[in-house]
């Protein structure tokens, strides 16, 4: 099984269990999203069926979660597991060069984004422009798609210069199954952008999920004002919420407490899977309570000479979950570790408030065993 992540892999942990075997912590299986290939065993069938149906039904929303599993015959018997995605990283395609496109390509970069900007003129597309962007793209228009790979995991925002570019892309974009796709603009030109693709025979239905006017209704004026409008509503498509002030709102929970992958954290996870010959341990969190600097999903590779790779947050919590990861290096089995942070020790840290987390921590060597093992794990 290769080990790059660039396709697209879910893993599935085993972090608890009730009446079975000590020896089940720790157990796992890497499936690749595409479900073309498996490495690892969870032992059990009836714990690999129902996780097996888990994972299928993940791969709509991408998002870490932690489950218990029972046995449908003895009931007494039962497993926590972690369902990690780590699906190919998302792309931002900013079509155009212009004012708003430099704020938003640096905004897209810290949201995780890879960011792509395209545009027909050499004077707005080049790397000097956008130095934080990972491609920056001289093409017409017309052209793009011989340069660009579209599909689930694209956000495209159409910013050109002129209307005839705008409606260019958009008719060229609506074949494709885009995770998101907005079109700047007035009302009025949208009005008339949408009939005239429509009159072309373009799918109603899909000119409807287009988000044209794009952007968040914040009052924008200036460009960064704009390109914030924008960056707020992909964040409201990607992660859900309703957009409304938390002043008078409370925010869905599901959304709040587990964390999309970060590149950061696509690096831990690379390097646990290849490994190196320094013993390490993997510390991912699992669960948060109160105010804490990562939530679940977040990860640290911490090695047995010190080093660490990622973060969960710093501070005190970050040092013990280090200091039991070194534990768990020497005794080489996993375990569950909790930490609280008082109200005093959060304020220390730059925190509103006092928060949990718990933690599991696992040998290294586990994921580079299954992985390594590949379809031989079946």
């Amino acid at each position: 099984m290769e080990s790059n992540l660039e396709q697209g892999i879910t893993i599935v942990t085993v972090i608890d269990k009730q009446n079975l075997p000590d020896s089940l912590l720790g157990k796992k299986v890497i499936v690749k999203i595409n479900g073309e290939g498996k490495a690892g065993n969870l032992e059990l069938p009836w714990l690999a069926e129902q996780a097996a149906k888990m994972v299928q039904s993940n791969r709509s929303n991408g998002m870490f979660e932690v489950a218990t599993l029972s046995n449908p015959a003895k009931p007494e018997q039962s497993a926590t597991v972690m369902i990690a995605p780590y699906q190919p990283p998302h792309g931002l395609i900013i079509l155009g060069g212009g004012h708003i496109a430099v704020p938003l390509a640096a905004i897209g970069k810290i949201l995780g984004y890879q960011v792509t900007v395209v545009d027909d003129r050499p004077d707005f597309a080049h790397k000097e422009r956008f130095p934080g962007s990972d491609r920056v793209i001289c093409c017409d228009f017309s052209d793009m798609e011989r340069h660009l790979d579209l599909g689930p995991s694209s956000s495209v925002v159409i910013i050109t210069r002129g209307h005839q570019h705008d409606q260019e892309c958009l008719r060229r974009l609506i074949k494709y199954p885009l995770a998101y796709v907005g079109m700047i603009g007035s009302r009025r030109k949208i009005k008339i952008v949408r009939q005239q693709l429509l009159e072309e025979g373009i799918d109603a239905e899909k000119l409807e999920q287009v988000h044209m006017p794009v952007g968040l209704d914040v009052g924008a004026q200036t460009p960064g004002e704009v390109a914030v409008s924008i960056a707020a509503e992909l964040l409201r498509e990607r992660r859900g919420g309703s957009a409304r002030s938390l002043k008078d709102h409370s925010p869905q929970k599901s959304a709040g407490d587990v964390e999309l992958p970060s590149a950061a954290d696509r690096e831990v996870l690379q390097k646990t899977l290849t490994g190196d010959k320094t013993p390490a341990a993997l510390a991912t969190i699992v669960k948060t309570v109160g105010s804490t600097p990562r939530k679940a999903g977040a990860r640290m590779l911490v090695y047995g000479d010190g080093r660490i790779l990622g973060t969960i947050g710093g501070g005190c919590g970050e040092s013990e979950v280090r200091l039991a990861a070194l534990g768990v290096i020497d005794e080489n089995l996993p375990r569950m570790y909790k930490v609280s942070l008082s109200a005093d020790t959060a304020a220390a840290e730059g925190m509103v408030c006092g928060g949990a987390m718990e933690v599991f921590i696992e040998p290294a060597g586990g994921y580079q065993e299954v992985f390594s093992g590949g379809e031989k794990n079946k």
